[in-house]
């Protein structure tokens, strides 16, 4: 793929149009009415500085990664381990939970004889296979999933909004109550996960958030121009009930295309920032060197598949925890990104380069973001314990393999 604006959206957007994605959108647009629409332009604004900041660091060197930006500022054995906690465990639960939600999606909206997990594992063993493509191939793939899935929410979203049935002056109310709507508001960050996968060309990083905004604000109003937003911030599936009051079934039908390829879309590129990474931590001798052959496609898809396949099987993705898991996932990969953006930062400063007011302050806002989150939601205490329970393991890995690495470096 030759064009950097193809590349860009094909692997800066695998999470962008993901059900767990539009969840959070529709749950957002109901608890902050159109207010929702700012909070996501500063989340917006928020990632695009970041990225600006992490590029113009990555840009200095052809081999200067996001593990290396990390290693400058805080050591190997943290860097190594942030990057473990805040991807591979993410991938695994994010599979789990969107590829069950495509089985049930497909049961209940195109073939409703056709069994929920049949599909879910069907379509795990063809996004398994697709890694070993090529990858000229497998992002022709991903960017067709991408561009299924963008295309259409953008058509529901442009019929949505010049068809409103709910006034205006309605969609103007104030939320209510606040605590919930702040809660909203920065579960918007969560939007951008995996947007910084594409690097290493000046100004293409900001194009997913820009992007995000303006596909997610046309579908927030239409959303809120056809449904209650009580119904919204209530629903488990709001990006359904939004479809059908839309478009009727047609508009059903279409959501379903877009969670079944939203899906593909997000396990492919979450795979493929997992591969990357993979790939750094081998370049840096911080994991085996098998682990990155013929750019990570042969090891870490197989392996995927089979704790995909097993989190499945012993029905983890009909438990309630699922969620907390995937939440505090999804708050790790959050605060490895805002690392990596204060490390960028570091970096910049140390080599006495001007940075601006607006990127020194985004990560910190990030960081808030990460805090607001955990501290308001009712399951914090859990997640406390699964985001430190992932810090220690990927941190025991790290370690050890440093010390088999040093071991080998000083026998003779």
């Amino acid at each position: 793929m030759k064009s950097p604006i193809l590349l860009s959206l094909a692997l800066g957007c695998g999470w962008l149009f993901s059900p767990e994605v539009l969840v959070i959108t529709g749950n957002s647009a109901g608890n902050l009415g159109l207010l929702a629409i700012p909070f996501l332009a500063l989340a917006a604004f928020l990632f695009s500085t970041c990225g600006k900041t992490i590029n113009s660091v990555q840009l200095e060197s052809e081999r200067n990664n996001e593990l290396q930006i990390l290693q400058q500022s805080i050591g190997a054995i943290p860097a190594a381990s942030l990057t473990l906690a805040a991807c591979f465990p993410l991938l695994i639960l994010a599979a789990t939970a969107l590829l069950v939600t495509s089985g049930y999606t497909f049961n209940e909206v195109f073939l409703y004889w056709f069994p929920n997990f049949g599909f879910a594992f069907l379509l795990l063993g063809l996004l398994t296979l697709v890694q070993f493509l090529p990858m000229k191939l497998l992002l022709r793939v991903q960017l067709f999933c991408v561009s299924l899935a963008g295309g259409g929410i953008l058509i529901l979203a442009l019929y949505g909004s010049g068809t409103s049935v709910i006034p205006l002056s309605a969609l103007l109310h104030m939320p209510e109550p606040l605590s919930q709507a702040a809660f909203s508001s920065t579960m918007l960050l969560f939007l951008f996960v995996g947007s910084n996968l594409f690097h290493g060309q000046q100004g293409r990083c900001s194009l997913v958030p820009r992007l995000a905004f303006f596909v997610f604000a046309l579908w927030m109003f239409a959303s809120l121009s056809h449904v209650n937003p009580e119904r919204l911030a209530s629903s488990t599936i709001p990006y359904m009930t939004a479809s059908r009051r839309i478009l009727g079934d047609t508009g059903r039908q279409i959501m379903g295309v877009v969670v079944i390829s939203g899906s593909c879309a997000a396990v492919i590129g979450l795979t493929l920032l997992c591969r990357e990474k993979l790939t750094d931590l081998v370049q840096a001798l911080m994991a085996p060197g098998f682990l990155a052959k013929g750019d990570g496609r042969w090891v870490l898809p197989p392996l995927v598949a089979i704790a995909t396949g097993i989190c499945m099987a012993t029905g983890l993705a009909g438990d309630e925890i699922l969620e907390t898991l995937l939440r505090s996932a999804l708050l790790l990969w959050l605060l490895y990104y805002s690392a990596v953006s204060l490390a960028a930062i570091h970096v910049l400063r140390k080599e006495q380069q001007t940075v601006s007011l607006p990127a020194r302050v985004a990560p910190l806002l990030l960081f808030a973001g990460l805090l607001a989150v955990l501290l308001t939601n009712p399951q914090r205490s859990e997640m406390f314990v699964i985001i430190v329970c992932l810090l220690v393991a990927s941190s025991a890995l790290a370690a050890l393999w440093f010390f088999i690495n040093s071991e080998r470096k000083e026998t003779p």
